[in-house]
């Protein structure tokens, strides 16, 4: 690990729009739809919902929240969630004991980390062809980073051993880390450990990937247009997204 160069990464004030694609299914379906019977389905969600982390986590919020807190972006749940669940799989620098939310600052590298983890699960299950619905969630961030863009190529060089042990050693004060993503090398995500530098979310394009049963291939945008992209090009450090 290169260990000089990361003992002079600075730490950076970076405020900004990002981006983050989420599962969107519409209409909403019930957890518990289709395993337990409609009348028994109150009872079972009251018994869940006593240890679910992002309720306790939105409990302790809501006592300290000012009077203007249904306004609070950290009790927005698209906000919360990341930080109440931890991720099995970990993160770029964190365990699952490290919960944290990763955003791209630009929408293209937002679709190229979305889409390689999909696939990447579709891949694990087998799943057969299939359309995924997806949607695109702009949050405005503002906060100080550990910043680690001067360093190109340095996720390449490190094992998950090593990245996790680079999350470990995050400087005091930081509120995450910037960084320059495997999936596109060309743009640039931060690493949010707390949720007090999130302004609200809003809902932007939504997505339809197209997985035909060994890779996705295309996405397809519920825009105007609705033109086509390429899935194999979202990696370029061209902006592909423009062509469109």
């Amino acid at each position: 690990m290169p260990s000089a160069a990361l003992e002079n990464a600075p730490l950076t004030k970076w405020s900004g729009e990002a981006f983050r694609l989420i599962p969107s299914r519409f209409p909403p379906v019930n957890v518990y739809e289709g395993l337990i019977t409609n009348d028994q389905q109150d009872e079972i969600v009251a018994v869940e919902n006593l240890t679910n982390p992002r309720l306790r986590s939105l409990g302790r919020l809501q006592q300290t929240a000012q009077s203007d807190g249904a306004l609070d972006p950290r009790l927005q749940n698209w906000n919360l969630a990341p930080f109440a669940y931890g991720n099995p799989d970990g993160s770029t620098f964190f365990g699952e004991d490290r919960p944290c939310l990763e955003v791209a600052f630009e929408q293209q590298t937002a679709l190229a980390i979305s889409v390689a983890k999909r696939q990447s699960f579709m891949e694990a299950t087998r799943e057969p062809p299939i359309g995924l619905d997806m949607r695109m969630l702009c949050t405005p961030v503002s906060g100080t980073f550990w910043d680690l863009r001067n360093m190109p190529g340095l996720l390449a060089e490190l094992d998950m051993k090593q990245r996790y042990e680079l999350g470990a050693n995050m400087p005091e004060g930081a509120q995450g880390i910037l960084y320059h993503p495997l999936e596109r090398p060309a743009g640039t995500c931060v690493a949010i450990v707390t949720g007090d530098v999130l302004q609200r979310s809003q809902q932007t394009v939504h997505f339809r990937y197209v997985w035909d049963g060994k890779r996705i291939t295309l996405l397809y945008a519920f825009d105007k247009q609705g033109t086509p992209i390429e899935a194999d090009t979202l990696a370029s450090e061209n902006d592909v997204l423009a062509a469109a």
